[in-house]
């Protein structure tokens, strides 16, 4: 049985987002400038991530029962169907009693298997901060090939951030899928010899 459910977002979800993207500490780590948000800035968010779109898919990541409450979202970007490529864009777990690691992990392999087995694309890919504490370990166990390291590439808090840029293909996925290695004890055994081995 899952940890959480994935649904679309809902206009329940403003306040939980609002609160979310204030968090300074929260978004501490993200490869992006963060800047505090107006309720209707939350507002305008949410509504942009309901619904389909061309180029980008988010997910509200929620308890797994029948409140559903929102604890966090999870999204694609930059989708192409020309390259069939897309970017993962984000994985946030905003409710702090669930960053013990099934959450953050069902959350990437829901939106893996969206983009591969639903959409048929080919490679998928998202870079993050080299000193973010869970990003890099989490790619490396789920399967993700480091590319680049881009030096000094992004400037945040009077500093400058090396990027690093990781993919995963297709037939790269369902070889883990077939072989059992997104097994959750697994994956969180590989993800904690990783952290290790930093």
């Amino acid at each position: 049985m899952n940890t959480v459910f994935f649904r679309d977002f809902e206009e329940k979800d403003i306040d939980a987002v609002y609160h979310w993207k204030n968090d300074e500490k929260l978004n501490s780590m993200i490869v992006g400038q963060w800047h505090p948000f107006s309720y209707e800035d939350a507002k305008k968010w949410v509504q942009g991530c309901m619904g389909e779109h061309d180029t980008y898919k988010f997910w509200a990541i929620c308890t797994n029962d029948e409140e559903r409450r929102i604890i966090g979202w999870v999204s694609l970007s930059n989708i192409d169907f020309v390259n069939n490529s897309a970017c993962h864009h984000g994985l946030v777990i905003g409710d702090k009693s669930y960053r013990d690691g099934s959450a953050m992990f069902e959350a990437m392999l829901c939106s893996m298997d969206y983009a591969f087995s639903n959409l048929k694309l080919h490679r998928l890919y998202g870079s993050c901060l080299s000193e973010h504490k869970t990003t890099p370990h989490l790619l490396k166990a789920l399967g993700f090939t480091k590319e680049g390291n881009h030096r000094d590439a992004f400037y945040k808090d009077n500093q400058y951030y090396d990027v690093l840029d990781y993919s995963i293909l297709d037939k790269e996925y369902f070889h883990n899928i077939d072989s059992g290695a997104y097994n959750m004890s697994i994956l969180i055994h590989r993800f904690i010899k990783s952290v290790k081995q930093r």
